[in-house]
């Protein structure tokens, strides 16, 4: 079975974004893909652009209810919140996954897409562009003049089109959620959060805690720390942790006796010269060293990580481009897939530091050598985006809320974006919490099966003691 997570990644439909006149938004003739069955229930509400200005424009959030297959069940309903930020949740493979899915017997499950993405009120996407940027054989300071030029042509695109990009935030979507939940008009809600769709639900459950029966967050994404600080951190924990189950597994030990020193001569030989690979028979992607960073970054978001990660970084010695390819076909499908604007504008509203000058990123990169380059794409995208909007979530409300509701906790020990020490940021603020380290490779990943059942457990009843037997639990 396939985890509901990577939906929220890789299921996006890309729209054209246009600001719509606030009489012409309610549209669902767009959603003529989903299933012609009476379980499946779309719907849209309009909301202001800025809920601290009712009067602001209107935007679209577009929702489908899955209905329970018991329609005799009063189980509270699920309302599921992607990731990316910038992934959406109305996708024909998602619907038609949760249509199949063990959480629909015994309750409603509501897809919606979050502002500025997919069915609501989209931004103008640059997602193709960052990925043509990162093709090209540019050395770092090209790579930023690049991105400086197309963010520049999108903040263009914003203004003409009356999008004010700083109100696409977490707190602004937060908001979102609680006219939606007014709306639909369920007692009480469970949720669920992939990765950023952690934030989001932690900050739902914090404005809005009346209508929260539970709280389910797999790989949790906090609103404390910097975007690019963290992943440099985050990559550099993984990275080592990967290093050292390789020197204590046998028979990765025998197969790469020097990874760490492959992996220093790896990103050298990329320096000097970079490993071209053509993809979709056409397009020439140039690999230099810090994309070599980038996509072994990449890669490790795979269950699989452990083995895979060797393997990339003796092929960027040798040269050979299949499982290159195979890393650059994955970015290219993920970033294709997110609309990575409104990754900017969230992310700039609460994860970029203002303080932080190129002295003190220098000196961030300083404190990891296991980056002796910038790390492709987010150094570049972190510094031309700090001019994307305005907006700045004060650093001293970058904090959750203190909690009593009942939540669970998911978090992978060799995750290279949400690493434990995540889950350990968000359970310190909840007094119902439960934090289960998996020993796990990849982002979101593990037994799903298992997973599902556990989520359902706790969801029927989140305060009584669940059988975690079938996970596979981090002991220290």
């Amino acid at each position: 079975m396939k985890n509901i997570f990577f939906y929220s990644i890789v299921f996006i439909l890309i729209l054209g974004c246009q600001k719509e006149n606030p009489q012409l938004l309610i549209k669902l003739d767009t959603l003529d893909w989903l299933p012609e069955r009476e379980d499946v229930i779309p719907g849209a509400i309009l909301v202001p652009e800025n809920h601290n200005d009712p009067d602001s424009n209107k935007i679209q959030i577009t929702y489908v209810v899955l209905k329970a297959k018991d329609t005799t069940s009063s189980a509270y309903p699920m309302i599921f919140f992607a990731g990316g930020p910038g992934g959406s949740a109305l996708s024909p493979g998602l619907v038609n996954f949760i249509l199949e899915h063990p959480f629909t017997e015994e309750r409603d499950v509501i897809l919606f897409d979050q502002r500025g993405i997919g069915y609501s009120s989209p931004l103008p996407d640059m997602s193709s562009d960052v990925f043509n940027i990162l093709a090209k054989d540019a050395n770092e300071e090209e790579e930023l003049e690049l991105m400086t030029a197309m963010m520049y042509d999108y903040k263009n695109k914003c203004v003409e089109q009356d999008i004010s990009p700083q109100f696409y935030n977490t707190m602004q979507n937060a908001k979102d959620v609680g006219m939606l939940f007014k709306h639909l008009g369920y007692g009480k809600y469970n949720l669920f959060g992939g990765s950023y769709g952690t934030r989001l639900a932690r900050v739902v459950q914090d404005v809005f805690p009346e209508y929260v029966h539970s709280s389910v967050l797999d790989s949790p994404s906090p609103l404390t720390g910097d975007f690019l600080a963290l992943r440099l951190k985050n990559y550099s924990m993984a990275l080592q942790r990967i290093i050292d189950y390789c020197k204590n597994n046998p028979d990765c030990e025998s197969k790469y006796p020097e990874l760490k020193a492959d992996y220093y001569k790896a990103i050298s030989i990329l320096k000097k010269k970079p490993i071209k690979v053509t993809m979709n028979d056409s397009l020439d992607v140039f690999v230099n060293a810090q994309d070599g960073i980038y996509l072994l970054r990449r890669l490790l978001y795979q269950n699989n990580s452990r083995e895979k990660a060797p393997e990339l970084i003796k092929a960027f010695i040798k040269g050979n481009e299949t499982p290159i390819k195979e890393i650059l076909e994955f970015e290219y499908k993920i970033i294709g897939m997110v609309n990575m604007s409104m990754l900017l504008s969230v992310e700039k509203y609460e994860k970029f530091n203002p303080a932080n000058t190129a002295l003190k990123i220098e000196e961030n990169y300083n404190k990891h050598p296991l980056i002796p380059v910038k790390m492709g794409f987010f150094d570049s995208f972190y510094q031309a985006g700090r001019h994307w909007h305005t907006g700045n979530l004060p650093l001293n409300e970058r904090t959750f809320m203190d909690s009593d509701l009942p939540t669970l906790i998911y978090v992978n020990r060799y995750d290279p974006v949400t690493p434990p020490e995540n889950g350990n940021i968000f359970k310190e603020n909840l007094n119902n919490g439960t934090l289960l380290i998996l020993d796990e490779g990849g982002h979101t990943s593990g037994n799903p099966k298992c997973k599902d059942q556990v989520t359902i457990d706790f969801m029927n009843n989140p305060n009584k003691e669940l059988d975690l037997s079938c996970l596979n639990l981090y002991k220290e």
